[in-house]
């Protein structure tokens, strides 16, 4: 996540998504009631002979008062969805609209209120550091789960306890997981040994396979048992 513009104590930030991380991270951090700016493609009508009249698809900005969250598995995007407060005059105040946020997508959030916990997410975010790796490693976890090398885990407690001890190399999680509060808890053991994240869509390759027989899982530097 890139910060291009923060002040908390004006209550927003301005930010850039980069990866797929981002989302979970933004996931997280927004809040129904939040305003949300950002370009977007919307239906504009117009009064034609009395009768109001489709025109076409426009890129207009516009903010929202988010009401709810959907992750996207099969296109990649968090939907954010709400009342529209403010748009271009030809759009009509209080309809609703879904903003896609999407890898490169920037968003200015306001907040009543930023706690310190979305402060630090969004930091933690910002850090810079790639950790959405490629599609292959799920491929790399069917290997050594068949090889039954001992370097292949599953099940969120098996999976947890050998991200304490620093065994993970990579930790893989559902898309699907993004809203699931023990993810939070599991990144942040596979960060601080240094351990990397991937988020599998089912639309990637061996993600189908992965996602319907698996939860979390992970490939690990050694075994543990």
């Amino acid at each position: 996540m890139r910060i291009l513009e923060a002040n908390y104590e004006k209550k927003f930030a301005k930010v850039m998504v980069e990866n797929r991380l981002d989302l979970w991270h933004l996931a997280n951090i927004l809040e129904p009631g939040d305003l949300i700016t950002s370009k977007t493609l919307r239906t504009v009508f117009i009064e034609r002979w009395g009768e109001r009249e489709k025109v076409e698809r426009k890129l207009v900005t516009l903010t929202i008062q988010l009401e709810k969250m959907v992750f996207q598995d099969e296109t990649n995007n968090l939907r954010l969805t709400g009342r529209i407060v403010e748009a271009p005059k030809e759009i009509t105040i209080g309809s609703y609209h879904t903003i896609e946020a999407r890898i490169h997508s920037i968003l200015y959030i306001e907040k009543k209120e930023w706690k310190q916990e979305h402060i630090e997410r969004l930091k933690r975010a910002a850090k810079g550091i790639e950790r959405i790796i490629k599609p292959t490693v799920i491929d790399e976890f069917f290997v050594h789960l068949n090889k039954n090398d001992g370097l292949a885990v599953y099940g969120f407690e098996q999976v947890r306890s050998a991200a304490l001890i620093g065994a993970v190399k990579v930790v893989l999680i559902p898309i699907e997981r993004i809203k699931d509060k023990r993810v939070d808890e599991l990144i942040k053991a596979v960060e601080e040994k240094r351990g990397k994240i991937k988020f599998v869509a089912r639309k990637e390759p061996s993600g189908e396979k992965f996602c319907r027989a698996y939860d979390f899982a992970a490939i690990l530097r050694f075994p543990i048992s």
